[in-house]
């Protein structure tokens, strides 16, 4: 069996989070440094990038997107000098991330490509972040696919939880696909520190070096934060198991929409992350016409784009397939009790520096209470499965 034929089998049979050491990958765009990269980058880009600012001071809830500020014609080599290497007098870090390949010049992505992993064709559907140290993504799990992260420069921690770890679910911040937790991972409180220490016994952790692959499986919960100015480069397989989750989003937005509709900007500036903000639906009855198509689409298993089984082999045929080619892949563990410790309490003194004040709310506890509670997950899945019984039953009449 080839190499990328093996790698797919353990990528899309994998319940644990994988890395690949040193990936032997040749992507064209990346030849160079970090620097000749963004030297192409400004000298071929029709516009300055849309950088990305976020306080460091800011850290009494985890730092959501709606809380970051643009940075105003900032270069790629302007970022490089002035946040290559995060000093004392630097209050923000800065990042230009979750960018899809169409929003990157082309000598920028050119050769980039995934059939190393057994998946040759995805065209551009992948995503390319750059960021400062500290940069990072509140806790959250992707809703849909297996993710592959390709480290290109840099370095970034990864704490991972598996999907039954009893984080407690948000969806403010709402943001299509993503499930965020109130965990905040990059500064805890330590007056709460104990209640995130019971969670070591399901965290799994790694510093993800250059020229290494994570893969995280389906649903995992990840906390990402750069240790070094950094850029990764991701792809999301997506699933055939995926298309029943698509109803949920459907209802979750439904949810959400409602909430908001009408609305002050400033109230949907809470709510919604910054890049749901243009995506409101004019008026409900677009969203059920797509509700029911995505219906019809899962009862016909009909998808524009190509779909991957999961679990199609046993675990002990997963470890003989892991066996043949160590140590190239190797499963994270979970990580010792003391060194989570250690992480939660040096990312605590965050918390104990900071100045900022508290952020504003446009909308009471008890209702942010409630969008969370309506769209939380199980919740979600019980509507749905009341939806099919009663589809179900209307059809056999």
């Amino acid at each position: 069996m080839a190499l990328n034929s093996k790698l797919r089998d353990l990528i899309l049979n994998s319940h644990v989070p994988l890395v690949l050491d040193q990936f032997p990958l040749k992507w064209e765009c990346f030849e160079g440094s970090l620097h000749d990269w963004c030297q192409r980058f400004d000298q071929e880009a029709s516009s300055p990038p849309d950088f990305e600012l976020m306080a460091l001071a800011d850290s009494s809830t985890p730092q959501w997107e709606r809380k970051r500020t643009k940075a105003s014609k900032l270069s790629m080599q302007q970022f490089l000098r002035e946040y290559g290497v995060l000093k004392e007098e630097h209050t923000h870090w800065a990042a230009y991330q979750y960018k899809r390949a169409d929003e990157v010049p082309p000598s920028c992505r050119r050769g980039i490509d995934f059939s190393s992993f057994g998946f040759p064709v995805i065209g551009d559907d992948f995503r390319l972040w750059l960021g400062s140290e500290q940069a990072n993504t509140p806790c959250h799990y992707d809703t849909f696919g297996v993710n592959i992260v390709v480290q290109v420069h840099g370095s970034k921690s990864w704490l991972l939880f598996p999907p039954e770890t009893p984080l407690q679910s948000t969806r403010i911040p709402y943001e299509e696909s993503s499930v965020y937790c109130v965990e905040n991972f990059y500064a805890p409180d330590p007056a709460k520190i104990q209640s995130y220490e019971h969670l070591g016994r399901q965290a799994y952790h790694c510093n993800l070096q250059a020229g290494e692959v994570l893969i995280v499986p389906r649903n995992w919960w990840h906390y990402v934060e750069a240790t070094s100015t950094s850029l990764s480069v991701n792809y999301w397989v997506p699933l055939r198991v995926d298309m029943d989750l698509v109803l949920d989003e459907f209802l979750v937005m439904h949810i959400v929409e409602s909430f908001v509709r009408g609305e002050s900007d400033q109230m949907k500036q809470y709510v919604l992350n910054p890049n749901q903000l243009g995506d409101l639906s004019t008026k409900p009855s677009d969203l059920y016409a797509q509700f029911e198509q995505a219906v019809q689409n899962l009862e016909s298993g009909q998808n524009t784009r190509k779909l991957f089984d999961t679990d199609y082999i046993s675990q002990a045929d997963w470890k003989t397939l892991l066996n043949s080619i160590s140590p190239t892949v190797r499963p994270l563990q979970v990580m010792p009790h003391e060194e989570y410790k250690q992480l939660l309490r040096a990312n605590s003194k965050r918390f104990r520096n900071a100045v900022s004040p508290p952020e504003s709310t446009p909308i009471s506890s008890t209702w942010e209470l409630l969008v969370s509670s309506m769209c939380a997950p199980r919740v979600i899945a019980e509507m749905k499965s009341e939806f099919f019984c009663r589809l179900r039953k209307s059809n056999s009449l």
